[in-house]
């Protein structure tokens, strides 16, 4: 989240009442664009709490999580959809900014001598930035 905050974010710790204080800075209305990057159950269910009326959820990640849709779960005019990329065009659309270096990737380069230690920093939730695992890091 520190590094969310460096480029402008407003973050809200996770845990008890974290919906409450996401609807609170948003003055009740809830976020117009939920990206769940996790896809697990929990994390679903938050931005399901969160998102506004007519509103987005777009759940990216594949954790495997699972959401008991209703008419009522999810407030009037939702967008929920799933995805695992997007469109050529949208790719196309990040590659340009990347090239542009309006995307930076933080990544942590790890040697095969030390794929355990990313395994364990990953299963552990103490990864900063995405692991890379190369035989000459």
């Amino acid at each position: 989240m520190a590094e969310a905050e460096k480029f402008g974010a407003v973050t809200v710790p996770g845990g008890e009442g974290q919906a409450a204080k996401i609807r609170e800075l948003t003055g009740g209305r809830g976020v117009d664009a939920v990206f769940d990057f996790v896809g697990a159950a929990p994390t679903i269910a938050l931005g399901a709490a969160v998102v506004a009326q007519r509103g987005s959820l777009t759940v990216v990640g594949i954790a495997g999580g699972e959401f008991a849709w209703n008419f009522f779960a999810v407030p009037y005019g939702v967008n929920f959809l799933s995805t695992y990329w997007g469109t050529i065009e949208e790719l196309h659309e990040v590659v340009a900014m990347y090239r542009a270096g309006q995307i930076v990737p933080a990544v942590e380069k790890y040697t095969l001598d030390n794929a355990l230690e990313a395994y364990d920093k990953l299963r552990d939730g103490a990864l900063s930035a995405r692991a890379v695992v190369a035989p000459h890091a």
